[in-house]
């Protein structure tokens, strides 16, 4: 294990504040890679490579001289069985040396701390890295495979993907550890489901067989966003896909339910094998959903067409009551059928006719789509 530079100073720096004396911090070569008299890093020192070859506590002094060192003790720090550094105490002997074995322990439990903390970083950087992988319809099944095994992950195993985004602003820059602590604490108990944070979404495959625990395990984390984040989250939740080869299609099937609910706004949780109007909306092309919308609209303004929009979804809400639907907009019955003749004169569909309804439903429900996927 090489000890990172950047670890190495914030030890020497902790340690200052515990002994008023100098500290030198080595690595495996005995060079000097952190010190609190820095014109000394990048030096060497015999009495560090001695206590390195020997595992064994070097003392500098009158009896034992190293050209370069001044009295002080050298004491190797044991990381898995191996020496990994060398702390060096600058003063007489008999004055540092009982507090030699305290800052083995102190440094060596700061090298822990740190290397728990790498490891989780390498983790996390591996689950991701596998998360978008499993993301795509076409990956390489051998670099998936690879991941797997050295995260020690079936993937042969039935998952659900599930997909969340917060209502983050456009200049925000999300808290992505606060994030990632907050799933990782609400995975414990999910021994065979994982996680990945990307840029603004979360991305979950849960194993099929926690699928009872899914609703509390969202509530759960909707909970924690808001009392730690301040922000409201949603979730869109794909079917089972039986192996990583298939992941690709619950992942997309998660996103298609999480834009509905998200253009919909009436729930936090949306369910792919839920979906009704949403499933036709999400899967027409932008291109074939412009061409209706132009078609059914062609001539009129944007003004025209929302004015148009507010009369026919009061008329819709009320399942073609005249009476309530007039009450709603404050208007006389009179003008709220001018209104809707209007509707069927300037677009040929007639509102109050089925055929003429069902297709104003599809072209008003798909521009309103349209303009919030811009």
């Amino acid at each position: 294990m090489n000890l990172d530079p950047h670890i190495a100073e914030t030890i020497v720096t902790t340690l200052k504040d515990v002994i008023n004396h100098e500290i030198n911090l080595f690595d495996t070569t005995g060079t000097i890679i952190a010190s609190t008299v820095r014109s000394r890093i990048g030096t060497g020192h015999d009495g560090a490579r001695l206590a390195i070859r020997t595992k064994q506590t070097v003392a500098i002094n009158d009896e034992h001289e190293f050209r370069g060192a001044k009295h002080g003790i050298n004491v190797p720090v044991v990381f898995n069985d191996s020496v990994v550094a060398v702390i060096g105490i600058t003063g007489e002997r008999a004055e540092v040396e009982p507090l030699g074995n305290v800052i083995k322990k102190m440094t060596e439990i700061l090298i822990r701390e740190n290397w728990d903390l790498v490891v989780q970083y390498d983790q996390r950087a591996r689950v991701s890295n596998l998360v978008s992988m499993l993301k795509l319809k076409h990956h390489d099944d051998e670099l998936v495979a690879y991941y797997g095994s050295i995260l020690r992950i079936d993937l042969n195993r039935p998952r659900i993907a599930i997909v969340g985004r917060a209502d983050f602003g456009e200049d925000e820059i999300p808290d992505y550890d606060s994030i990632y602590s907050m799933l990782h604490a609400r995975f414990q108990q999910l021994k065979t489901s994982f996680f990945a944070i990307s840029e603004r979404e979360v991305c979950l495959f849960v194993d099929e067989r926690d699928e009872r625990a899914v609703s509390s395990l969202l509530e759960g984390i909707r909970e924690d966003a808001k009392r730690t984040l301040r922000k409201s989250i949603r979730f869109g939740i794909g079917m089972a896909a039986e192996s990583s080869s298939d992941y690709w299609r619950s992942y997309d099937e998660a996103c298609r339910a999480l834009e509905w609910i998200e253009f919909s706004n009436d729930t936090y949780v949306g369910r792919y094998d839920s979906m009704d109007l949403g499933l036709i909306v999400s899967s027409v092309p932008r291109e074939e959903a412009e061409r209706l919308v132009d078609h059914v609209f062609h001539g009129l303004s944007d003004d025209e067409i929302d004015a148009f929009q507010v009369v026919f979804e009061a008329y819709s809400r009320h399942n073609g009551s005249i009476v309530h639907c007039a009450d709603e907009l404050f208007l006389h019955k009179n003008t709220l059928q001018n209104r809707l003749n209007k509707i069927a004169d300037k677009t040929g569909y007639n509102p109050r006719k089925l055929p003429g309804f069902a297709v104003l439903t599809m072209a008003f429900l798909l521009r309103r789509y349209l303009k919030r996927s811009r």
